[in-house]
């Protein structure tokens, strides 16, 4: 009983009616913001010159909660994988978000920063070529006494080789 006891937590609780919770939730959610200099989307870091089957492309983004996406819904995808195509001169997607050789993370960083990372698992039957990933989100802006902005946004890593051998 005595460890019981010692255990609980005694903090308080703001309690509300189920009216008020929609607005409260909105009011303590912090807006998204970018280091100094940087904007949503800028790469931190980038791809290497040039990857080989069976290695692991990552890419970190500045990014935003993606809660933001989950809401309003401009993208389709967090992230798509492109490989640059000679015969039409345009890039194709091969994998999204939903693809088992990628994983997007956000990291949650304090007062509203954060970064998001991309890994693209290079699997065996990847062809050699050009390729970059692309990273897509919604920040939430925040003006005093205004209500809550949701922008959408997109980042491109730099253009990497993948090479078979």
């Amino acid at each position: 009983m005595r460890q019981h006891l010692q255990s609980m937590d005694h903090t308080p609780c703001l309690r509300t009616s189920s009216s008020l919770e929609p607005l409260l939730r909105q009011l303590l959610r912090i807006p998204d913001r970018t280091p100094i200099g940087k904007h949503f989307g800028d790469v931190l870091q980038p791809a290497k010159p040039e990857y080989r089957v069976g290695e692991v492309v990552e890419v970190v983004f500045v990014g935003a909660n993606p809660k933001n996406s989950a809401e309003n819904q401009t993208h389709q995808t967090f992230l798509t994988v492109e490989k640059y195509e000679d015969s039409i001169a345009d890039w194709q997607i091969l994998y999204n978000d939903a693809s088992w050789e990628t994983r997007f993370y956000w990291h949650k960083g304090i007062l509203g920063l954060s970064n998001s990372t991309i890994h693209w698992h290079i699997p065996d039957t990847a062809h050699p070529g050009i390729y970059r990933i692309r990273y897509f989100g919604h920040n939430r802006k925040q003006e005093l006494l205004k209500p809550a902005v949701i922008l959408a946004f997109e980042g491109i890593s730099s253009p990497f080789e993948v090479v078979t051998t």
